[in-house]
């Protein structure tokens, strides 16, 4: 494991010194996609965004033509009349969780990939979120369900195929809200264009419970040489107004930890509790904290 960590280590040290190297004298432009079909290395953004073209649905929603099972539609129907009437639903973004796969198909911002003979990490501007995909390897057995799930890549050609497993639960598939559950399977087919500026990633989804078939999306980045990262501050100037209007569908998302007022007087202890597991139960009892 140390080594796989310093290998992608030289990785990243090798593109900064490239990027510094190249862009001193112009860093919009100096830069030009690697010719090795099987790099992804560089800055990508949304094809959308770097054509002029104003943000459209492609990058919020990826569809509403899904083969959802009744009452998937009828979810989703709600969630999307919610996000056209601009009314915000607790997610995991507006929470400043890991967005999992919502930072893949609605992300955004730009995205850095680095790459070592053992891993392919993604960067996402949004969130500041880091996605890893190990090369040549099985999913853990003891895998922990997470936001993000774990990913594995192999290489098809001069295709990147990504299989994702292991979710929570508890993310969506896009900025509406299209669900998915802890079965949800994804397998990514990532390809670069034979000029090196386009990668295409063909998303193909499976998840029994809510769907009643797989079905696969596309989404489009162009790449962006030169462009850096910038900082992303989920928790900028909070507002107690936004979580009292916010809708909570369910508890995983609601603050767990409260002030008591008393007669007028607020406490001098905070009390907390953790949240809810996806089943809708507490894991355990109220605690105190100052």
């Amino acid at each position: 494991m140390i080594l796989k960590r310093a290998s992608l280590v030289l990785v990243i040290l090798g593109l900064m010194l490239s990027v510094n190297a190249q862009g001193a004298q112009s860093p919009a432009g100096a830069q030009t996609p690697a010719s090795d079909a099987r790099d992804f290395t560089g800055t990508w953004r949304d094809w959308q965004s770097t054509i002029g073209a104003t943000q459209s649905t492609q990058m919020f929603v990826i569809g509403v033509d899904l083969p959802y099972k009744p009452e998937t539609q009828d979810l989703t129907s709600k969630r999307l009349d919610m996000f056209k009437e601009g009314r915000d639903r607790a997610s995991p973004h507006l929470t400043c969780r890991p967005t999992g796969v919502q930072g893949i198909t609605a992300q955004k911002g730009a995205m850095l990939i680095l790459q070592s003979p053992e891993e392919v990490a993604f960067i996402f501007e949004d969130d500041r979120e880091v996605r890893h995909v190990y090369l040549n390897q099985a999913h853990p057995a003891d895998l922990k369900p997470s936001y993000t799930g774990d990913s594995t890549g192999r290489w098809d050609g001069n295709t990147l195929v990504i299989d994702t497993i292991g979710y929570n639960g508890k993310g969506q598939l896009d900025e509406i809200g299209t669900p998915h559950s802890t079965q949800l399977h994804l397998v990514e087919r990532l390809t670069k264009s034979k000029d090196g500026r386009t990668l295409t990633d063909e998303l193909t989804f499976t998840d029994p419970v809510y769907y009643t078939k797989p079905f696969t999306k596309i989404r489009t980045w162009s790449s962006v040489p030169g462009e850096r990262l910038r900082d992303y501050d989920c928790a900028e100037n909070p507002r107690q107004d936004d979580m009292e209007k916010m809708t909570f569908e369910n508890d995983w998302f609601k603050p767990v930890c409260v002030r008591p007022v008393k007669d007028g007087l607020a406490s001098d202890k905070v009390v907390c509790s953790l949240p809810k597991s996806a089943n809708g139960k507490s894991s355990s009892k109220a605690t105190s904290a100052r």
